[in-house]
């Protein structure tokens, strides 16, 4: 194991894997530190669907930093399948956003008025969609068209990651850590179950289970579960063109591979007694999902009737208390960055977070880059108690 590094980074989900590709690709010594496997946490059920659309992004540096994630991608997708020989089953399409409720369209409206200063999209009518795909429910009240949304396998591109920060020289270690070390204000390595690594500079990027380093830090990481579900489906009939979503029932998208993917269930899906399935992950599936994604599926696209299931994904996402990512150095103590809290979009920022981390680290942990100060520890100094079941039920998917 190694024994002195310039960086340890702890999470081996797209967020941790994302920092340590672009950290060893700048020549930081790294070593990457996961307590299962790479990718076996929120990153493994996620949808992989990379949209400026709905609710997540907020007017300002919130949208700003997701349309820098977006923009992101087709250089690093180009970059890493050469580097790996890996297929990450990346699609760049059109997108609608269908509204089938009055409250729907009233929703997706109101965010287009903003949304399409930054992004190529326009409102189309119900006969527009069925020109486009003739399939969707003649219930529609129309959609909102965006000329290119993307998606990728995320698993797939969590992989690429790890193996692309190792052929760059990033050491993976496969051990829990259980603490950090420190002298003084400063954070000085990582504690193991296998021994201890010191480190010039600790990147806590370890999602759902951020929290247990308040101990050492002093400073609050508030991040809770939400869980979701999606499913995997095999359709036999033409795959979609467009990928498709709407605020009440989730997401619809042909695969690369075949496969369509729909749902997720999210916080507007459980009541709040039932939001939260424990402080950890919950990878149960559950038929309530099931039945609940597949009529929602049903409702947009009656054919779905025919399709059969392949494969159903729960897991849970780190749900921060205002929905936006946790990026940054920790208020009072050196050593130590942030990079976890990412709730829906740890596939979306991952790589964008890494590259706003990388700086910062590569600059000495003098400046904050200003695309992450929106998203600094420092909003939470002095916080008690967080708020984890009204953020969740604001989630959409």
């Amino acid at each position: 194991m190694a024994g002195i590094v310039d960086v340890a980074v702890v999470g081996a989900g797209v967020v941790g894997c994302s920092v340590a590709y672009y950290l060893a690709r700048e020549g930081i010594k790294v070593a990457l530190l996961e307590r299962e496997a790479i990718g076996s946490g929120s990153s493994a059920h996620a949808t992989g669907f990379i949209s400026l659309l709905g609710t997540e992004f907020t007017p300002g540096p919130s949208f700003q930093f997701g349309l820098a994630g977006y923009h992101e991608f087709p250089s690093l997708v180009e970059e890493l399948e050469e580097e790996t020989g890996m297929d990450l089953l990346y699609q760049r399409r059109p997108s609608l956003r269908l509204a089938l409720e009055e409250s729907e369209e009233e929703l997706i409206k109101d965010l287009m008025s903003w949304q399409k200063e930054h992004v190529a999209m326009h409102w189309i009518t119900a006969d527009d969609v069925h020109e486009l795909e003739p399939r969707l429910t003649p219930s529609l009240r129309g959609a909102v068209y965006e000329d290119e949304s993307a998606q990728l396998d995320s698993y797939r591109l969590n992989l690429a990651l790890a193996a692309g920060a190792e052929r760059k020289g990033a050491q993976t270690i496969l051990r829990e850590v259980t603490g950090l070390t420190s002298e003084g204000g400063r954070i000085t390595g990582v504690q193991t179950r296998g021994g201890g690594i010191s480190c010039g500079t600790v990147v806590i990027a370890a999602g759902l289970w951020s929290p247990p380093f308040q101990r050492d830090l002093g400073f609050p990481v508030p991040v809770g579960a939400l869980k979701g579900e999606r499913l995997l489906l095999k359709y036999d009939g033409d795959p979609l063109q467009v990928l498709i979503s709407s605020p009440k029932r989730g997401h619809m998208i042909s695969r690369l591979d075949g496969f369509l993917s729909v749902g997720s269930t999210g916080g507007r899906d459980y009541d709040k007694d039932q939001l939260y399935q424990g402080e950890d992950m919950d990878r149960l599936t559950t038929e309530t999902a099931r039945v609940e994604i597949m009529q929602r599926a049903i409702d947009v696209f009656p054919d779905l009737e025919n399709a059969t299931l392949v494969q159903q994904l729960a897991g849970s996402r780190p749900l921060s208390p205002d929905r936006k990512p946790i990026i940054g150095p920790v208020p009072g103590i050196e050593g130590v960055v942030l990079a976890t809290g990412h709730t829906t979009k740890g596939i979306h920022l991952g790589p964008i977070t890494a590259k706003a981390v990388t700086e910062y680290i590569q600059g000495g942990c003098k400046k904050v880059p200003t695309s992450i100060e929106t998203f600094l520890p420092s909003r939470f100094a002095g916080l008690v108690q967080a708020d984890f079941q009204t953020a969740g039920l604001d989630v959409e998917e």
